[in-house]
């Protein structure tokens, strides 16, 4: 029984296959949050149909009053419990559809089953139907409610588990959470990526392929600037030589100077032409053994 906050909730009770009446009949409620089971003080409102068919009145319903109801007769030293009467409050009616969320363990450890959880919220088990189609094929899951908080609140919703096995979640099977909620439905997908570690390998590689070419540039760049510096050094040796060989200076500061400059030049003449000489006779003297 859905209501909405505020309104009235009626609940019956058959007695009529057990020899009682409704005064020994006894109304419980279990919280669906709690799963403690209370009381309920209610008046029963249906005294006119011999007593067989008893009723409770739930006036000005609240979200608290939301679980599930049961009735219970004594009979001959005997409890007989009714099957129970789901009963929802909802504070209004939202036109938008609840949130999904698919939940599953990211971690790299081999499982031979992989559990995937959809969690719907908001939503009591009651008003939805939520299953799971797996590689195409349909599940049903293992459905159930589960409380999360809201600020100072505290919030129902409904979470659907399927259990994939491992060979068929490695192979990149499309897991799809239907839910049918208020006549509409919507649903999400999940599906393990392979190419995330792929990608991973190639960026890594990529960043280490970049490096080493920046890496030889940079050497290239650095050999090539000391050629040519050693180059450059060469060439402003060579035109030193040619001048303090092939020109005698014009104006001398003394006349001892230009002497002097006079004696090395023909010395070093002399000494180039003994040095002939003795080559010359060397290889004469071999000529002749």
């Amino acid at each position: 029984v859905e209501v909405e906050a505020g309104g009235t909730v009626r609940l019956y009770c058959d007695v009529n296959e057990i020899s009682t009446h409704c005064y020994t009949v006894l109304w419980t409620r279990i919280n669906p949050r709690t799963r403690k089971m209370s009381t309920c003080k209610f008046i029963s409102t249906e005294h006119a149909t011999l007593q067989k068919v008893c009723s409770i009145n739930i006036q000005n319903a609240t979200v608290d009053d939301s679980g599930t109801y049961y009735c219970s007769a004594i009979h001959s030293k005997l409890i007989y419990i009714g099957n129970g009467s789901t009963v929802i409050v909802r504070k209004e009616k939202s036109t938008a559809f609840p949130p999904i969320e698919i939940l599953w363990s990211s971690d790299k450890i081999h499982r031979p089953i992989v559990p995937l959880t959809c969690l719907v919220s908001g939503v009591v088990p009651q008003q939805a139907r939520v299953f799971w189609v797996v590689g195409g094929e349909e599940k049903s899951g293992f459905a159930g409610s589960i409380w999360t908080k809201d600020g100072d609140a505290v919030i129902e919703s409904t979470q659907n588990q399927v259990l994939v096995p491992a060979e068929v979640w490695e192979r990149g099977a499309l897991c799809t959470c239907v839910v049918e909620f208020d006549g509409r439905n919507a649903s999400k997908s999940v599906q393990r990526q392979e190419s995330c570690d792929v990608c991973a390998v190639l960026l890594y590689g990529a960043i280490a392929g970049a490096a080493l070419i920046i890496t030889v540039m940079i050497s290239i760049a650095v050999c090539l600037l000391r050629g040519r510096h050693v180059g450059n050094n060469g060439n402003a040796r060579e035109p030193r030589r040619a001048t303090g060989t092939g020109h005698r200076p014009q104006h001398s500061g003394s006349q001892g100077s230009e002497s002097q400059t006079v004696d090395n030049e023909l010395y070093t003449e002399v000494q180039y032409a003994t040095l002939e000489e003795a080559s010359l006779g060397r290889r004469t003297n071999i000529v002749l053994h």
